[in-house]
């Protein structure tokens, strides 16, 4: 600015000063000083022209115009604040929630790993195809590890919840197993201490957040011995605040929470040696510099047919299994990536309404405007003059809405992190970054340059002098503007219902997700769990210890006021189970079954029903089994299970059916029940995790951390955690369900709420436009009821037409979120009735207010207007 004024002020001098020579020389020629100014003035002619042209030809004068037409745009918001008003929130709200959705994607999809190289890192297993679990054993990972020339660096690693004892306090920690190798990958160093190498062997690095919670962040805890599931550990270091370990779908599922320590993962050759299918674990991998995907997908997959040759025993498992090798981003983000690629185009829906309906605002203050676009026409204004100043008004108020949006996108962030941090990968690392301001910046560029330019459709065609006619209206131009708002209401109803019928297919996923048996009420079942670790309660010598830890459990917590029955169970394994008799399926095709340690309360408890035989008892003496509804319809069919022996594992002796149950879905509401066998707890020769269900006849909030004292009480050593009810741990196994619907049904409502207002103001406008007319009509005789009914009918028009449009791409659009649905079909037709039903009772109700208001108009009034 201050450039500006002194290059002004130099342009006025230098014409003073041209005007004052001038006028001299026609002095010295003889003439009046009267004369010789006059004279001096007229040869230069207008000095504001002039000055004008000077300025012209300055390099950054457009920019200056640019600023001029900005300023009178901000004028223009201040002199009508109820536009600016509403125009403001529905731009902010339109750029808000792509900002905020895009700044979850960009963490997700788009944002390196916190690890140096990253792109260079993969992740490599082998997935079963039968038994839907993707991992590595120890040996496959030695082997690749040595074989490999591709990798610099080949991690192995897993997850366990432990005890930690130090002193008397004893508390549960997730902890993670990983070879030392899995600290170069990861770039990792310790702020305290050191990290544990190859020689290493009963020792401990803490993260920070175990650091400061349960060691207080005193340093003196280097070197200090704890006991970790009752042996003796040493904790050598500490890692940084900042350090995130990513565990792969799948894998968090073995930790209570966030990692909070490592320990060694140590892979003896006796282990090795005893078998390819012991010591299950997850493995990347770090690409040498040049080295691609490709090359060392081939050579592991080179190593992989070599192993399965060598180890003819496991030929079944390599069949049904694939070799995975992927970056190790690819892995993380799983199945989301779709669901977040939907979501954001679901979101910019809500953007193309937004910007649909602020079109429709600026054209009708635009009509308001004529005369003053008549004015400025008339006094030499082009037309691309007045398209420049409409498009800066546009830009204006886009960036201004663009820069709330922000603000609430960041808001918005700091909301879901709070309400579900596990529910998209890395979602705790979200934040506004320089790809979310350099996104938002672009599509509020974008939206203004779409919906500034609405207003030039109401620059004059015709004379100016019928524009600038006092209620000169222009009745063609009128209706060409008319039927342009209506066109945009019309495609506001249609994305709305593609919203609104996604979010229905969603809910309707839910019911079916949450649909039980009558005798199965999760909201009174409270559970909790325990890891049975330390020397008492080893897996070779301490079985006796461990029934008798049971059955104190039961015995305890049954007598708690409040506790309507409880029992035990432990999801102990995932594998086939070999009826006895003629094989019934080929090798390698027999379904996954699910085994499951119980005592006999637990149908009580969760309200199993039994369809026949009889319940099994806490003192069986020969080895019996349950299995469920779809155990007996995948593997026998229509054949009588009852009496029949099958063996879940290799080393058990067979067990005999003695009664069949209903199916529950007790561990995933998003998943069909599996195959499932119910074995008697004092039958299973390992306890390690133990499942305490708790039926209540009380409030969960009482009776739980009652029933937690308790189990504590029995064994201190042993503390319980996870304590929760059945239904929220449910409802946590499909949190990214949940994150998807709460999105999708914010943006459906949005969408559908700026769908009302503007087929609302579109009515509003029609019946202020048709004024004169309506009046006309009631003077010849039509009565307020079919005034009334001419504007619903013209209003439903406009909506029918958006929903038949709506209908017909939802119809090709929700094809793609069929993976993300349940038990419900992509063109499911009530969901589709319902939707379009429900948008059309509503458009109906904003039609009805501006034919109401029509109905009233006086008709003396009407007929003198204007």
């Amino acid at each position: 600015m201050r450039l500006r004024r002194r290059m002004e002020a130099d342009i006025e001098r230098d014409l003073l000063e041209h005007i004052e020579m001038e006028t001299l020389e026609n002095i010295g020629r003889g003439m009046s000083p009267e004369e010789a100014r006059f004279a001096a003035l007229r040869k230069i002619g207008n000095v504001l022209r002039v000055a004008e042209e000077t300025r012209a030809v300055w390099r950054w004068m457009w920019l200056d115009r640019l600023a001029q037409d900005a300023r009178y745009a901000l004028r223009g918001l201040r002199r009508n604040p109820g536009f600016g008003v509403v125009a403001l929130l529905t731009i902010m709200l339109g750029i808000g929630m792509n900002t905020a959705v895009f700044s979850v994607v960009s963490t997700a999809l788009v944002k390196p790993l916190p690890y140096p190289d990253s792109g260079r890192i993969l992740w490599l297993a082998n997935a079963n195809r039968r038994f839907h679990f993707e991992a590595s054993t120890a040996p496959d990972f030695t082997d690749w590890r040595a074989q490999s020339r591709s990798f610099e660096a080949m991690a192995g690693y897993g997850s366990i919840d432990s005890t930690v004892q130090d002193g008397e306090q004893s508390a549960k920690h997730s902890f993670v197993y990983t070879t030392p190798e899995f600290w170069r990958i990861a770039g990792a160093h310790a702020v305290l201490g050191r990290l544990f190498g190859e020689r290493d062997r009963r020792v401990v690095v803490l993260t920070w957040r175990m650091f400061e919670q349960r060691f207080g962040g005193d340093a003196r805890v280097l070197g200090r011995s704890v006991l970790v599931d009752g042996q003796a550990e040493t904790i050598v270091g500490v890692l940084p605040r900042d350090f995130r370990f990513l565990p792969p779908p799948g894998m968090a599922g073995g930790m209570s929470g966030e990692a909070e320590a490592f320990v060694p993962n140590i892979i003896s050759p006796e282990l090795q040696s005893r078998g390819r299918n012991l010591l299950v674990m997850f493995v990347v991998g770090k690409l040498k510099p040049g080295v691609s995907v490709e090359a060392a997908r081939a050579e592991i997959a080179g190593i992989q047919a070599r192993i399965a040759r060598n180890n003819p025993a496991m030929r079944d498992f390599y069949t049904v299994s694939d070799l995975r090798v992927m970056p190790l981003q690819e892995k993380l983000v799983g199945q989301s990536r779709k669901a977040l690629l939907i979501l954001l185009a679901a979101v910019g829906f809500v953007l193309l309404i937004a910007c649909a309906n602020l079109g429709n605002l600026l054209l009708a203050r635009a009509t308001a405007r004529q005369r003053e676009i008549a004015i400025r026409a008339s006094i030499g204004a082009g037309r691309g003059r007045l398209l420049r100043q409409f498009l800066v008004e546009g830009l204006t108020l886009a960036l201004l809405g663009g820069a709330g949006g922000v603000a609430i996108a960041r808001a918005a962030d700091a909301l879901l992190v709070r309400l579900n941090p596990a529910a998209v990968p890395r979602l705790n690392e979200v934040g506004i970054d320089w790809r979310v301001l350099t996104f938002a910046l672009g599509i509020s560029l974008a939206a203004g340059t779409v919906f500034g330019l609405a207003p030039a459709f109401s620059l004059p065609a015709g004379s100016l002098y019928e524009a600038l006619k006092e209620g000169g209206r222009g009745a063609s131009s009128g209706r060409a503007r008319l039927r342009l708002r209506r066109a945009l209401v019309a495609g506001e109803l249609a994305l709305a219902l593609v919203l609104l019928t996604g979010a229905g297919l969603m809910v309707k996923s839910f019911a079916r997700m949450y649909a039980h048996p009558a005798s199965f009420e999760p909201w009174k079942i409270g559970m909790m769990k325990v890891f049975l670790s330390g020397p008492a309660y080893r897996q070779d010598t301490g079985r006796a210890a461990a029934l008798a830890y049971i059955r104190e459990v039961l015995e305890r917590v049954r007598r708690v006021p409040g506790v309507e029955a409880v029992a035990i169970t432990n999801p102990f394994g995932s594998g086939g189970a070999q009826v006895e008799g003629p094989p019934r399926f080929p090798p390698g095709q027999a379904p996954q079954v699910f085994s499951r340690a119980a005592s006999a309360g637990y149908g009580r408890v969760v309200g199993i029903p039994l369809l026949a035989g009889r319940w099994m008892t806490d003192d069986e003496r020969t080895p019996v089994a349950m299995v469920n509804q779809t155990f007996v319809r995948r593997i026998f069919g229509k054949e009588n299970p009852l009496g029949q022996r099958l063996r879940v594992d290799g080393d058990s002796p067979p067990a005999t059916i003695v009664g069949v149950v209903g199916d529950l879905k007790m561990s995933r509401l998003d998943a069909d029940p599996d195959p499932e066998v119910l074995l008697p707890y004092n039958q299973v020769y390992a306890f390690r995790r133990l499942d305490v269900l708790i039926k209540m006849g009380g409030a969960p909030a009482a009776l739980l951390p009652a029933a937690r004292q308790v189990v504590q009480r029995i064994d201190p050593s042993q503390p319980p955690y996870g304590v929760t009810t059945l239904e929220d741990a449910l409802a946590d196994s499909i949190a990214p369900r949940r994150f998807q619907l709460a999105l999708l049904g914010t943006f459906a409502a949005s969408a559908v709420l700026l769908a009302l207002i503007g087929i609302y103001g579109v009515m509003a406008y029609a019946v202020t436009q048709r004024t004169q007319e309506i009046g006309v009509r009631m003077a010849l005789g039509a009565g307020r009821g079919e005034i009334a009914w001419m504007v619903v009918r013209e209003g439903m028009g406009v909506a029918l037409v958006g929903i038949a449009a709506g209908t017909a791409a939802a119809l090709w659009l929700t094809r793609l979120m069929a993976s993300l649905l349940f038990e419900v079909r992509p063109n499911d037709p009530l969901i589709f009735v319902l939707g379009a039903a429900g948008l059309a009772l509503t458009a109906l109700a904003a039609a009805w207010l501006p034919a109401r208001r029509a109905a009233g108009v006086d008709p003396l009034e009407a007929l003198r207007y204007e």
